[in-house]
């Protein structure tokens, strides 16, 4: 019994030697394995999404001014990227990354008056981005991050005229440069595998096609969920002085609520019909927003749940066109002011503390529609609100920060119906969303029998 005493406290003696040498020793050497897998290395990786692109479109001449806040287009995306990271932190990682991206944003514009009529169509091709990221571990597997940096993006742009009998077409393609920036979530899944969510908002500056007086200024909005390789795995096994951590076992059953803001692009299809003329054109507007959330989730497996949310959310997403000429004006805009959501969600648990999900349900949303006119001195004005009734899908990232408090990022498509906003005016509404929350989940932090008999 003394000779096992005796080896106790050369233990404890040799226990208490390394804690206080441990601040020494991180000036060397980063513990990074003291909390969990370690991020550095290379990997490559493929992504899948959609968003929309806004062109913010002036033109002038012989008198008369045209100016759209914008033409809109949205469709999907795909992309392939590779990059490395360097654990710099215990729970601090930076990065670099390279991305080549295809994208099928599409709009389109017509006017049709008798014996004449005019079609013009955009659409994106092939992107690219070189990148920097700077990202915290909100626990030892998942990955909360900024993104920013340069980026490219290739738009076609093509158009017909018929006018008396007479045709006239043109056909180009032309290379915009840019910046983007956005948030992303990435979290282990096994081995060297993770899986990503990424929005980005990507500006690019103006150009003038040469030979016209159009000046355009296009932007995008877009999310990626991307499955990712990292060379070496991200399970690496820890040193003897530095233990790998165990997840932390998480009960995800129980009511919630938060708070969340973001931003997004509403894409409004508007047909007009007077007379014998018609038109019909893709507009966009793009915004912040902010929104309240409440819910409930249920746990019925180790790795799986199933829940009920809603939200209200404020935002701005207005799109306008404004036409000048020989002293006359007219402007048309429509703003979409607020929007709710009741949805289902379902989600995997790839960690006790990491919630990937996808949400979908029903989504409501109102519509202030404005136009004005102002011709030989006589003005016209006239002004309506609408709701529409539709439907919203989208994928989200949800992770536990602290006891019952979690942080999430999510994006939304949401389609709206078709309706008659004024007097031979129609619209139909969609909007693409990104929304990064906090939320309090009461009775998160207590641990889950699933969970805990395992």
């Amino acid at each position: 019994m003394a000779s096992n005493s005796f080896r106790i406290q050369q233990g404890l003696f040799l226990l208490g030697s390394l804690v206080l040498a441990a601040p020494a020793a991180a000036q060397t050497t980063i513990p990074a394995k003291a909390y969990g897998p370690v991020w550095t290395g290379f990997y490559v990786g493929a992504a899948f999404g959609g968003g929309a692109l806004v062109n913010k479109v002036n033109t002038s001449g012989g008198g008369a001014s045209l100016g759209l806040d914008g033409l809109g287009s949205s469709g999907v995306l795909g992309s392939i990227y590779g990059g490395v990271d360097y654990q710099v932190l215990p729970k601090a990682i930076i990065g670099a990354l390279a991305e080549a991206s295809w994208s099928g944003f599409q709009s389109s514009a017509s006017a049709q008056v008798p014996g004449a009529g005019a079609v013009a169509n955009t659409s994106t091709g092939l992107g690219w981005s070189l990148l920097g990221r700077a990202g915290l571990l909100a626990n030892p597997s998942t990955l909360l991050y900024l993104v920013g940096g340069y980026t490219g993006q290739n738009v076609y742009t093509s158009g017909t005229a018929v006018a008396g009998g007479a045709v006239a077409s043109f056909s180009r393609s032309d290379t915009v440069h840019g910046w983007t920036v956005g948030p992303g979530f990435e979290s282990m899944l096994t081995g060297g595998w993770s899986a990503k969510l990424e929005y980005r908002y990507s500006q690019f500056g103006a150009t003038t096609p040469s030979g016209t007086a159009i000046n355009v200024s296009p932007s995008t909005q877009a999310i990626r969920a991307g499955l990712t390789y990292r060379f070496g795995g991200l399970t690496a096994p820890a040193t003897d002085d530095s233990p790998p951590s165990r997840p932390i076992a998480t009960n995800w059953t129980g009511f919630y609520g938060g708070v969340a803001g973001g931003g997004g692009v509403a894409v409004n299809n508007v047909s007009t019909a007077f007379g014998g003329a018609s038109t019909s054109i893709t507009g966009a507007g793009q915004s912040l927003l902010g929104s309240v959330f409440a819910g409930a989730d249920y746990q019925f497996a180790p790795q799986a749940l199933v829940g009920l949310m809603g939200d209200f959310t404020w935002a701005g997403l207005q799109s306008t066109a404004s036409l000048s000429a020989g002293g006359a004006n007219a402007s048309i805009s429509a703003q979409a002011n607020r929007a709710w959501s009741v949805m289902a969600r379902v989600g995997y648990l790839p960690t006790p503390a990491t919630l990937l999900y996808a949400a979908g349900g029903y989504a409501g949303q109102n519509i202030t529609s404005t136009a004005t006119a102002f011709v030989g001195g006589t003005s016209a004005f006239a002004s309506q609100d609408n709701t529409f009734h539709g439907w919203t899908v989208g994928p989200g990232v949800e992770t536990v920060v602290t006891g019952g408090w979690t942080t999430r990022l999510e994006y939304r498509y949401s389609q709206f119906q078709q309706q008659q906003i004024l007097s031979g005016i129609g619209i139909q509404p969609e909007t693409h969303t990104i929304r990064a929350g906090l939320a309090y989940k009461f009775g998160v932090g207590a641990p889950s029998p699933s969970i805990a008999s395992e």
